[in-house]
């Protein structure tokens, strides 16, 4: 249930990415039609969350529509002045190896002057019981 550094994960370890999005109230209204990307390293798996592997840690907001792939999973929404969202993803460290997480963003479609983005970073997952000495 606590936060997880995910530099560094071991193979088979089950995860969940949380994305938490807010809108301060800067702009008059509510801001729609945003699009939220998460793509996942490659040595990483999206878990199906249907078959109830996190089924009560999953619960996110509402959304419109969204679209999961083999890689990435995107998210549409509408998103209330001082409101906030909440969006998880089950996640397994499947593949040892070193990968490039990509950025996670969070745009206006038809706006691009609104949008978010975290920057990317490098992962690993290992197989085996410790990073230390390696």
């Amino acid at each position: 249930g606590g936060e997880l550094d995910v530099s560094s994960l071991r193979q088979g370890t089950d995860f969940i990415a949380e994305v938490r999005l807010r809108n301060p109230g800067t702009r008059s209204g509510a801001i729609e039609e945003l699009a939220l990307e998460q793509v996942f390293p490659s040595g990483w798996e999206i878990l199906n969350h249907r078959m109830d592997v996190f089924s009560d840690a999953l619960k996110s907001d509402g959304f419109d529509f969204q679209d999961i792939r083999d890689d990435r999973v995107c998210t549409f929404f509408d998103l209330g002045s001082n409101r906030q969202r909440i969006y998880r993803v089950a996640l397994n460290a499947a593949y040892p190896g070193r990968f490039l997480q990509p950025a996670v963003k969070c745009e206006a479609m038809y706006d691009q002057s609104i949008n978010a983005l975290t920057p990317g970073r490098w992962v690993e997952v290992f197989a085996g019981q410790s990073m230390a000495g390696n």
